[in-house]
C-alpha cells in the first residue's frame, strides 16, 4: 500500500500565512497540517517510505523539510494552471506499478479512527464521507449550503452523485472530506478514466457533469465520472473526527476545537 498526499495548492485564502509556505505547512495550534497527518498515519502503521507528497506552490519548502527522510516529494511543475487530478497524475508511474493507493488532500486533518476506517475498507474504491457534516459546516459558514456539495448514495452505500452545487439539502446525505482509496481493478479503472478525461479534453469534448477540462478537473469530477461510467464507489461513513483548513475562519474553528 502507498499513500499519496495532494499538497500542490497555493492556499490563497489563508494568506498571509501561506506567503512563504505551502498550505499544508500552515500551523494548527503550533503543529503543521502535514505533520498532523503524518503523525496519524504513523500511529496507524503507515511507514514513511510508502508516503508520497505531491507539492507545487513553495514545493521547495516541503523538499527541504523532508530532505534526508523516507517521505518522497514530487513537484507538480504546472500547479499554477492545473488542479487536483493533474497533481495526482504526477504520481501516475507509481500508481501503475502498485495495487493499493490511499489518497489524501493536504489541507485536512483527521484522527486515527477516521484513517483506520479507510484502512479497513475492503472495496476496490472507497470514499470517506462525514454524516455529521451539517453542524460543522454551520460553524464554518453562515449558510452551510453555500459551500456544501451534493453527495448521494444508494441502499448498498454506493455513491450515485458527488461534488455538484446545490440549494437542496436533501441532496447532501453526507459530505466528502478528501480521503479515499483505490485498489486492484478500482485503481486501474481510475487511471483509465483519467486518461480518457485527458483524451476528451484534448479533442474538445465535454467531461462528466462539469464544464472544467482535464487540466482543471477536481477529484470530485473524476469520482463523478467513475460513477457515471458504472464504477462502484463505496461510501465509508464517519461521524466527524476531521477538519478542513481552507481559510482563516476555518483555522480559527479548528484551533478552538483542538485546544
Amino acid at each position: 500500500m502507498k499513500t499519496i498526499i495532494l499538497a500542490a495548492g497555493q492556499g490563497t485564502r489563508l494568506r498571509p500565512l501561506t506567503d512563504d509556505r505551502p498550505k499544508c505547512m500552515v500551523e494548527v495550534n503550533g503543529k503543521s497540517i502535514i505533520d498532523r497527518q503524518l503523525d496519524t498515519m504513523r500511529k496507524c502503521g503507515i511507514a514513511e517510505d510508502t508516503i508520497t507528497i505531491i507539492a507545487g506552490y513553495r514545493g521547495d519548502v516541503l523538499q527541504e523539510k523532508f530532505r534526508g527522510s523516507k517521505v518522497d516529494v514530487v513537484i507538480n511543475q504546472n500547479y499554477e494552471i492545473t488542479n487536483m487530478v493533474c497533481s495526482l497524475m504526477c504520481a501516475r508511474n507509481l500508481m501503475e506499478i502498485e495495487d493499493d493507493i490511499i489518497i489524501s488532500y493536504g489541507d485536512i486533518i483527521y484522527d486515527e479512527q477516521v484513517f483506520r476506517k479507510i484502512l479497513e475498507s475492503e472495496d476496490d474504491m472507497s470514499v470517506v464521507v462525514d454524516d455529521g457534516w451539517y453542524e460543522y459546516w454551520s460553524e464554518r459558514c453562515e449558510d452551510p449550503l453555500d459551500d456544501a456539495e451534493t453527495l448521494l448514495f444508494d441502499e448498498s452505500d454506493y455513491l450515485t452523485e458527488i461534488g455538484q452545487k446545490t440549494n437542496d439539502l436533501s441532496k447532501v446525505q453526507s459530505q466528502y472530506i478528501g480521503l479515499m482509496r483505490f485498489k486492484g481493478d478500482g485503481l486501474r479503472q481510475m487511471l483509465a478514466l483519467s486518461a480518457e478525461a485527458k483524451r476528451r479534453s484534448d479533442n474538445g469534448e465535454m467531461l462528466w457533469r462539469t464544464t472544467r477540462n482535464y487540466a482543471k478537473m477536481y477529484m470530485t469530477d473524476l469520482l463523478q465520472g467513475l460513477i457515471d461510467e458504472g464504477s462502484k464507489l463505496r461510501a465509508v461513513h464517519i461521524q466527524r473526527g476531521w477538519f478542513e483548513i481552507d481559510d482563516r475562519d476555518d483555522l480559527k474553528v479548528v484551533e478552538s476545537k483542538l485546544k
